[in-house]
């Protein structure tokens, strides 16, 4: 869920919170305002009935005793309850009419409020009559008319708040997704960069606090480039470093190693022509060590293949990995094959040296670590790059662990050359995709 939409609710809810509130308050006001009305109705019940006493001592005229109610009504709060009684008038019990109050409470809402407000708490006093006489006062609030009065109540806070509430929420929703608005581009200027896409800068706008993050986001891009491009560099280095050191002990073995294995083999030769016939262990032990002077020639011829390249610039990239896959091929009985409609006019030679060793270190793995009966090499180019990729089918997988050596090589070559590595599961084996750009016109080192 984003920012934006959360904000949005919690401002909801926070709008619904503050409308139940209201109407809590808009309740208990109401009760109050109830109680408030039958205390005030005591009181000047109470004093109209002594000042009535003592200015028209008629206390037993039936007549006197209805005057005395007509006088009590017009001092009544609406929903207030009198019930008074003095020693020479009967109990007398007259209620204020609420229709003021409007139409009754709904009957949930009333056993609602009765339920949390109780009823109202009745009010009580006495005064003196004369000749020593004691009248007591009782004001009790209608429940019906105080739950009536509580809903009116409510009613008009609802609407008050319902209305402020829209307003709100409309406003506050507009405010929310205008002030949020920087956020968008610059989260997904954050994913792009840690896609690897290092030239996504993103724009400044919105609040202050927006802008210097959006200035963060972008030093932190440009950074990155520069650290990207000069780590780069430095690898492509020790690559082209990498590249001439095998040159050399390539040289190197051929020259010296490799002269005096012919020689030790020459030897080995003339010790067995010049054998006398009757020490044949001599000859049968110069034959042995011919044997393996020979195997390790053998083997030594595969070193070379592997520490230098054949010479791409004169035979070609594809047909030095044909004649690589070949190798393979007759060494293992596995079958391995390369579809190429790469145009190689003009292709850098650092660039041609990569895919090679590429290729050559996916097959030495496919070989080393699985058991594969077919090894597919594609290299074929798409627009500005060339797509290189080597699929097998040797059981293995990608197990998520650390990579090794060789494929921490291929990657490293990959990225000094500005492109992609991606290991993938194969439908038997392992398939390895490699993109790089076109490069044309530089010489490998």
């Amino acid at each position: 869920m984003s920012l934006r939409l959360r904000l949005v609710l919690t401002l909801w809810l926070v709008t619904l919170l503050a409308g139940a509130l209201t109407v809590g308050f808009a309740a208990t006001a109401a009760y109050e305002t109830a109680d408030r009305s039958t205390r005030n109705t005591l009181t000047r019940a109470g004093y109209a009935l002594e000042r009535a006493y003592h200015m028209e001592p008629r206390a037993g005229d039936p007549l006197y005793t209805e005057m005395t109610s007509i006088k009590l009504l017009g001092l009544m709060a609406p929903g207030t309850c009198i019930r008074f009684e003095q020693r020479l008038i009967s109990e007398r019990r007259i209620c204020a009419s609420w229709q003021m109050f409007g139409p009754i409470a709904p009957d949930g809402f009333r056993k609602a409020v009765t339920r949390v407000f109780g009823p109202v708490a009745p009010a009580t006093g006495e005064g003196r009559a004369p000749g020593g006489g004691i009248f007591s006062v009782e004001v009790t609030f209608d429940p019906v008319a105080a739950a009536t009065l509580a809903w009116q109540r409510v009613r008009l806070a609802l609407w008050q708040t319902l209305g402020m509430a829209a307003g709100v929420l409309f406003l506050g929703t507009l405010a929310i997704y205008s002030r949020l608005e920087p956020v968008g581009p610059i989260v997904r200027g954050l994913d792009r960069l840690s896609a690897g896409d290092l030239d996504t800068r993103v724009t400044r706008s919105g609040a202050p606090e927006f802008r210097k993050i959006a200035d963060a986001v972008n030093r932190l891009a440009q950074q990155l480039t520069a650290s990207t491009e000069a780590r780069r560099v430095l690898t492509r280095r020790l690559i082209e470093v990498e590249d001439v050191e095998r040159r050399q002990l390539a040289r190197d073995l051929h020259d010296e190693f490799g002269q005096m294995l012919t020689a030790t083999a020459a030897l080995a030769a003339s010790i067995g022509l010049a054998a006398p016939p009757g020490h044949p262990a001599l000859a049968r032990d110069a034959e042995a060590i011919g044997a393996n002077i020979r195997a390790m020639m053998t083997c030594l011829r595969g070193a070379f293949a592997r520490l230098r390249p054949p010479d791409l610039d004169e035979v070609g990239l594809a047909a030095s990995l044909r004649g690589m896959l070949s190798g393979w091929q007759a060494q293992s009985g596995a079958r391995l094959r390369l579809d190429s409609t790469l145009d190689e006019d003009g292709l850098s030679g650092a660039v041609a040296l990569d895919l090679y060793r590429i290729v050559q270190e996916c097959v030495t793995n496919a070989m080393r670590h699985g058991t594969p009966s077919r090894v597919d090499v594609a290299l074929h180019a798409e627009g500005d790059a060339i797509v290189l990729t080597v699929e097998d089918d040797g059981g293995g997988h990608i197990d998520g662990g650390a990579p090794g050596h060789g494929l921490i090589g291929m990657a490293e070559r990959t990225e000094a050359m500005g492109g992609r590595l991606r290991l993938e599961e194969g439908a038997r084996g392992v398939r390895i995709r490699v993109r790089l750009p076109m490069a044309r016109g530089r010489s490998a080192a």
